[in-house]
């Protein structure tokens, strides 16, 4: 009986592990159907890594220049590739974000500044990839 049970929790906890890693993974490839997220308060630009040109989707993506619950906060976006891997890149114009950095697993953020409000171009690429670079925008609106 004491077996029967210790089984049953260890099947719950690998199934729950298993359910959690999922998640991670497709939210870590962050754009299962390429179509980003548009909110400007949690924008996540999906980049199209299945063709020789890369897509972006939103483009332009648009966010707020603070949080709307916190006016000191920054917004941060997010860039990940529809493969879920790949040695991403983003190099935003100076003085548009802030902290942009990529993990070299398809995925890169950057933080919004503050007060500040722009419109500027910023590129895109995979290091060792066959493809092209891209050079969307990035609209940056002062929140609420």
């Amino acid at each position: 009986m004491a077996f029967s049970r210790s089984l049953g929790v260890m099947v719950l906890f690998v199934l729950a592990g298993c359910a959690a890693n999922q998640q991670s993974a497709g939210t870590r490839a962050g754009c299962g159907d390429g179509a980003g997220s548009a909110n400007r308060q949690a924008p996540i630009v999906c980049v199209d890594d299945s063709a020789r040109t890369l897509s972006v989707s939103p483009d332009p993506v648009t966010l707020h220049d603070v949080s709307s619950s916190d006016r000191r906060t920054p917004v941060v976006l997010h860039w990940y590739t529809r493969s879920g891997g790949g040695d991403l890149q983003v190099e935003v114009e100076p003085g548009c974000l802030s902290e942009v950095r990529c993990d070299g697993n398809g995925h890169c953020m950057a933080r919004s500044q503050p007060g500040s409000t722009s419109r500027c171009k910023y590129d895109v690429w995979i290091n060792g990839g066959n493809h092209d670079r891209l050079d969307p925008t990035i609209v940056i609106t002062p929140c609420c």
